[in-house]
């Protein structure tokens, strides 16, 4: 049996439905990606109990939750505005949530979290003198601290800068590692996402439009949508065989497109060859990102160099194009 199962729930909210399951395992790092408005925080507020779902059921840990209350639940949720109360000290913050627990046993479980989130001098430190990481790990550990059954974080890191937020998704994939802890995760960050994720879930219009591991989605997408979703790539009219259906369309990812001079003959026939005109480059400082226009529309390519030739032959292995709709 899953730890986590969302059995044919629904909510509508005016022009939006969501409508969907899943299950996860325990311990288990669930990443939900999609556009806004797919129902990311929708699916969080049913699971919380914030929202009441108007069919379906949600079972954790075998025990039906569906109207259990939000008091009840033991889920534990961190928001991207830290919710921290400002009248209270880090100390309190954390220990705000600990039920039945002596003083000396709130002390030992705060310095343990403290450590767990790297900031273990800061038991005295006041709130409003946290720096945004600072007070979102004290927002975690604060979390973690009530010991939730599964633990919910909606888009907690959106309001750091780059640098910080990937420094702090490395230290939340460790504390996931060290804690155990089932956890769900919306993100609008597709590179967070794959970075942290055991799998990932993709929504569109409240309905699940993929659930795998970020190498199988990214590899083996099953739609346009999902591909585009996942990473960089060109969509193609390039002609299909008898086994491929007229509606599908050609998406090639740029890394697995080799730029060659013009003429250079092919003689892999696991590949196709293409003539292309270069008409653009982009330095992303390790590569370059080349624009080059072909018989069947543009198509964008990485290469450790520009070409030199406005013309060259572009080869594709086989396996690498996706016919999807």
């Amino acid at each position: 049996m899953s730890y986590l199962e969302c059995n044919d729930l629904k909510r509508t909210h005016r022009h939006f439905t969501l409508d969907l399951s899943f299950a996860m395992d325990k311990g288990e790092l669930l990443c939900i990606i999609g556009p806004s408005g797919s129902g990311k925080s929708t699916l969080l507020s049913l699971i919380a109990g914030i929202d009441d779902t108007e069919r379906g059921s949600i079972i954790l840990d075998g025990e039906d939750i569906t109207r259990t209350s939000i008091q009840k639940r033991r889920i534990g949720m961190v928001f991207q505005d830290f919710s921290l109360f400002p009248t209270m000290n880090v100390e309190q913050n954390i220990q705000y949530g600990m039920k039945n627990k002596t003083p000396e046993e709130k002390q030992k479980k705060t310095e343990e979290l403290l450590e767990l989130v790297g900031l273990k001098d800061y038991a005295k430190r006041k709130v409003l003198e946290l720096s945004g990481g600072e007070a979102q790990r004290i927002a975690l550990a604060r979390a973690i601290a009530a010991e939730p059954r599964i633990l919910l974080l909606d888009e907690p890191l959106s309001a750091l800068d780059a640098p910080l937020r990937k420094r702090l998704r490395e230290e939340l994939r460790n504390i996931h590692c060290r804690t155990g802890l089932t956890m769900i995760y919306v993100t609008h960050d597709r590179e967070e996402a794959f970075a942290i994720a055991d799998r990932i879930m993709i929504l569109r219009s409240g309905h699940i439009q993929a659930i795998g591991r970020s190498e199988e989605l990214y590899n083996n997408p099953q739609s346009l949508f999902v591909a585009n979703f996942t990473g960089e790539g060109s969509t193609l009219k390039m002609p299909r065989n008898q086994n491929i259906d007229e509606d599908s369309i050609a998406f090639i990812r740029p890394e697995d497109i080799i730029i060659l001079p013009k003429g250079t003959e092919e003689t892999n026939a696991d590949s196709i060859s293409l003539d292309a005109e270069v008409s653009g480059s982009e330095y992303n400082g390790s590569f370059y990102t080349v624009t080059l226009q072909t018989e069947y529309g543009e198509i964008r390519a990485t290469s450790a160099r520009r070409p030199e030739d406005d013309q060259v032959m572009l080869s594709i292995p086989k396996g690498k194009i996706k016919y999807l709709k």
